[in-house]
Formats: C-alpha cells, structure tokens, sequence
C-alpha cells in the first residue's frame, strides 16, 4: 500500500508539473489502424499477403488507476479477428522520475499473449533514460511468453532486495536490487516495465478477449485455429469441432496427430477412436503412426483395444519393437486365439525369434502358452 500510495503521489506531481512525456500522443503510424507485416515480436505464423484491418470490439484493457485503453480486433478480408491489439500508454515511475512506456500488444483469439510492436520515436527506456537496445525488446518478449512467470504471484517490492526509501528530487521512491529470482528473466534497469507490460498481457484482459471470440465464433475462425501450428488453437478446435467436421478434416487431422506436441496428440488419442468408431478405415492412420508417436499417446491408444478394428491388431504387432515392457504386456494379453490371423502370427513369431529385441522373451512365453 505504501509502495502504491507513493507511485499515486509521484504520479500525480508529475503531471502538476506539466508532465510532458504524458502529452505525447501515438504517431500515424499506418500499422495503428493495418497491419500487413508481422509484428516485430510475434509468437504466431504470419501468411504472406495477410492485411489486418482495425475494428472496434467493445474490449478496454485498465493500463493504470486512471484510465482504460481500448483493444480492438484485427479482422481480415472476412471480417473475422485473426488478433487483437491494443496501443498501450501508460506511466512507468521509479526512483522519483516517471515517463510513458509505449508499446502495442497483441493477443491471440483465446487472449493468449501473441506479440508486440515498438514505436520507434517513442522507444521503452531504463533507469537514467537509456534507450531499450534491440537484445531488450527480444528479452522482454521472451518474459512475455511465458504466462507462469514469478511475476505473476509477486508484488512489485517482493522483486527488490532490502527496498529501501529512498528521497529524490523531494519525492520519497522505492530502490533497491532486483531479487535474482527474476533477475535474468527481466531487461536489467527495467523491471518496473517488465513487471507493467507482462500483468497487462496477462492480466484479466485474457478472459474478456476469449469470451469475446466465443460470443462471435464461426467455422471459418474454428478452422483457422485446426490448422494453426498454434497449441492452443488446436486444443481448442477440437474441443469445440462438431462429428461431421471430425470427418470432412480427417487429413489434418491426421497431420496433427503425427506432428503435434504430446500433448495435443493424447487429447487426440484419448478421443479418436471413438469419434472414428463407425469408420474403421479412417482410424487406419492413426494406428499406423503408432510407432512414431510418443509413448503415453501409444499407451493412450492400446486403451482402445477392445474396439478397435480388426486390422489393428496387425498393425500392432509389425511395431512392437517400439513399445514399452508394459504396452507389450497390455497388447498380449488383450490377444486370444479368436484374434489371431495368419499375419499376426507370422509377426509375433518374427519378433519372439529377434535376437536383438530385449522384450522379445514376453512374446515367445504368449507363443509358447498358446501352443500347449
């Protein structure tokens, strides 16, 4: 509180005096009202030729306790949000003197942190004035990235070793040693920027943007986060995808499923199956991309066993030298004479014979058992 009550008392004095800095206004930059470049920092992919126009979208992001700035969306040729982005001025004091930080944010469609741009004429500064340098901008976006930073669950004078009250040109101020928690991750000489622009971008702005989004939804922007590289957007494009676009999607699908991060692959292999269960062929690649993927989605998989289609258990078995001790223990024993075809047999005896394979005894005892 103390620490607040001084920030308002420094604030306050500094416009009394005529607060020039605050009178300065964005430039005309072309980019406040289009955007046909990617933004200098940026977490997403950028498809050469995009323009983005500005529209407003009923959205204010609180920069401080004195005023809300407007987030518009940034629609394309279809009138639908690609991003959203807001031209964010607000004051940044520390030791006594105050100046405004100005900068441009972008959030995703789920209000994800996306980016930012700089203004040149108006470049972010540290203590004594100095100027970010280029190796500032790219370590205040990687601070930015990352939505579970300490900064989160710190006040700003928990980030300061021994703070102290300091007087400056009659001012009480904070000083003191940024703590070495957060030391690396922020601009050195500019943590009170870092800590303001890392709380707008992640702060309660997230849950109206993705709010917002839902209440405008289409097919065309849920299918724009399906084949987005975007882990997010594919989380929650198949969350929200209905059957018959599980089908008529089926490629990328099938395209993530092989190239996504775990994660969003043992969503899919959780899931798949069942959303595929009238259609055995087209649950096909996803079991042949068996030995490919990652070992908790194989495990995931074997789940579905029991009602996957004949032919997997084919699959299966040309593949087993990628498995685990325990996935080839589940594969076995969900395995009865019934279920054995000329093709599996062949392929388990192939692999019991392996000298190479180190589980290959597991598969030779099932034969052996089989056999008696």
């Amino acid at each position: 509180m103390k620490f607040l009550l001084t920030f308002l008392f420094v604030f306050t004095l500094f416009l009394s005096n005529g607060g020039r800095e605050f009178q300065k206004s964005f430039p005309t930059e072309t980019y406040n009202e289009v955007l046909d470049r990617a933004p200098e920092y940026y977490l997403l992919e950028w498809k050469s030729g995009t323009r983005l126009l500005k529209k407003k979208a009923d959205l204010f992001i609180e920069v401080d306790s004195f005023n809300a700035q407007e987030v518009a969306a940034m629609i394309n040729e279809n009138e639908d949000p690609v991003l959203y982005a807001s031209d964010i001025a607000t004051p940044v004091c520390a030791d006594g003197e105050c100046k405004l930080m100005h900068i441009r944010l972008y959030w995703t469609l789920l209000g994800e942190y996306a980016g930012f741009d700089t203004y040149p004429e108006l470049p972010l500064t540290k203590h004594d004035h100095d100027e970010f340098q280029k190796a500032d901008y790219e370590k205040l976006h990687k601070l930015l990235t990352d939505d579970k930073s300490v900064l989160k669950r710190r006040k700003l004078d928990q980030l300061v070793e021994k703070p102290i009250m300091r007087n400056v040109n009659g001012v009480d101020a904070l000083s003191g040693a940024t703590v070495a928690e957060v030391k690396e991750s922020v601009v050195s000489g500019a943590l009170y920027s870092c800590y303001v622009a890392w709380h707008l971008a992640h702060g309660n702005i997230r849950d109206k943007i993705k709010a917002y989004t839902l209440s405008i939804l289409n097919t065309d922007m849920l299918m724009g986060m399906l084949y987005s590289k975007n882990t997010s957007y594919q989380l929650f494009a198949l969350k929200e995808m209905d059957p018959s676009q599980f089908i008529e999607h089926h490629s990328q699908l099938v395209h993530i499923f092989k190239t996504a991060v775990p994660l969003v692959r043992s969503i899919m292999a959780k899931e798949l199956p069942d959303k595929y269960q009238n259609s055995p062929d087209l649950q096909k690649p996803f079991w042949e991309a068996f030995s490919e993927i990652d070992i908790g989605s194989r495990s995931l998989l074997l789940r579905h066993l029991e009602s996957a289609p004949p032919f997997v258990t084919d699959i299966v078995s040309t593949r087993l030298g990628a498995l685990t001790k325990n996935q080839i223990t589940v594969f076995l024993e969900f395995l009865s004479p019934k279920k054995h075809t000329p093709e599996l047999l062949k392929n388990l005896r192939s692999f019991a014979d392996s000298e190479s394979e180190a589980y290959s005894y597991l598969v030779k005892n099932y034969l052996e058992e089989q056999e008696q």
